[in-house]
């Protein structure tokens, strides 16, 4: 009897240390998951956070774009883990991995409106240049152009604005991921705020060219 009740005794503590070992396996596994997850995604957004948004590189729109597709799968194969076994830190990399992918959003959207405001502003200036051959419909064009790049200059505002919050964002993502994962291959903090400055000095200078333009193109 008393040693089937010993037998009873190692085997529940077989089982018990056997689940904490795979407990614990499960665990490190979930790190080195999202620990793959968070690097991939700095190493996506760390090659355009240097980036003058009023001045995007050719060929930004198409890798912007990939991107945003990468992090999205990146993203919810994050929330597909079973992320039980250590749900603060789960839940710390899944905010800093959104906060990368809005980011990236918000470079994609203020690359396109740029792009959009600039050829406006060009087409509104050729046709302010050929005013000496007006035609009756001259008049009616010049404001057409003119909404185009006020539009223009609307989106691409609202686009580099939000930007601005989504790095301010992403910085304190990124404080909380670090509390969690002091190891984690995150965005460097000063790169975050550099971002977030230029961000404010090109909203300030597409205004002073939405004024130029206005003035070129006289009273609405």
């Amino acid at each position: 009897m008393k040693r089937t009740v010993i037998l009873a005794v190692v085997a529940v503590v077989a089982i018990g240390l056997a689940f904490a070992g795979y407990a614990a396996y499960e665990k490190r596994a979930l790190r080195a998951q999202l620990a793959d997850a968070v690097a991939a995604a700095s190493d996506r957004l760390g090659p355009t956070l240097a980036i003058d948004v009023n001045e995007p590189p050719a060929g930004l729109a198409g890798k912007l774009d990939a991107d945003v597709m990468l992090t999205e799968v990146a993203l919810q194969k994050i929330r597909s883990f079973a992320a039980r076994r250590d749900p603060p830190l789960a839940e710390a990399a899944d905010g800093y991995v959104a906060s990368v992918l809005e980011v990236l959003r918000r470079q994609a959207g203020a690359a396109q409106y740029r792009a959009q405001f600039i050829d406006d502003r060009k087409a509104l200036a050729a046709h302010m240049a050929a005013a000496g051959a007006r035609s009756d419909s001259w008049g009616a064009e010049a404001i057409r152009l003119r909404k185009r790049v006020d539009d223009g200059y609307f989106g691409y505002q609202l686009a580099v604005n939000s930007l601005g919050n989504m790095l301010a964002g992403l910085a304190d993502a990124r404080r909380k991921l670090l509390e969690q994962m002091p190891s984690a291959k995150v965005l460097a903090e000063t790169d975050i705020a550099l971002a977030r400055e230029r961000s404010i000095t090109a909203a300030a200078a597409a205004k002073l060219e939405l004024e130029n333009a206005r003035r070129l193109a006289g009273p609405a």
